[in-house]
């Protein structure tokens, strides 16, 4: 009987230490929609983002409203008339890594990876590719990635009088720390 007790404590142990899902515990979603006229940057620390590193799965939820600028009239801005963050209220990304069984996540060394999924954006789905750079060491992973977003996918309209202002094209850098999942 003390035998399958300890044989059952190792497997559960075992799979508390495989744990395949992780969280993010920390984010941060950047971009720059300036031009040479004028600067337009904004941050967001909210995004929640969950891992399975074993299936390659990954998701993102960002809260639209949880993007902070420099200047108030520009967080009213980018909430009112570009992403209509009320009608809209969350952007969500849904992915796979592709050729999970070659990333190493307890390397503890700096990895490129792809992923390809689907970007949610002001009630628009597209396909998007990443590359993204990862660093594991202290059960932690960090990723990165940089990309860039067309309004016009995302049917996000730039006024006229504005468009020497405003982008076309936003640079995104997003940076994650995952932990595993404590249920």
């Amino acid at each position: 009987m003390k035998k399958i007790l300890f044989l059952f404590l190792i497997v559960i142990s075992l799979d508390v230490l495989a744990q395949p899902i992780y969280q993010a515990t920390s984010s941060l979603i950047s971009f720059h929609a300036g031009t040479p006229v004028e600067d337009i940057d904004a941050d967001n620390s909210k995004a929640l983002s969950f891992l399975n590193i074993t299936s390659g799965e990954i998701t993102i939820s960002i809260p639209v409203k949880d993007f902070r600028f420099k200047r108030p009239l520009m967080q009213e801005h980018f909430n009112e008339n570009y992403l209509e963050s009320a009608k809209y209220p969350k952007a969500e990304f849904k992915g796979m890594i592709h050729d999970i069984e070659k990333i190493d996540f307890t390397s503890g060394t700096t990895q490129e990876m792809r992923i390809t999924g689907t970007l949610n954006l002001h009630g628009v789905s597209n396909e998007i590719i990443l590359r993204v750079t990862i660093d594991s060491s202290d059960k932690k992973i960090k990723g990165e990635a940089k990309f860039v977003i067309a309004l016009v996918d995302y049917k996000i309209d730039r006024p006229k009088i504005l468009w020497q202002k405003i982008a076309e094209n936003i640079d995104v850098t997003s940076t994650f720390t995952y932990e595993p999942f404590k249920k």
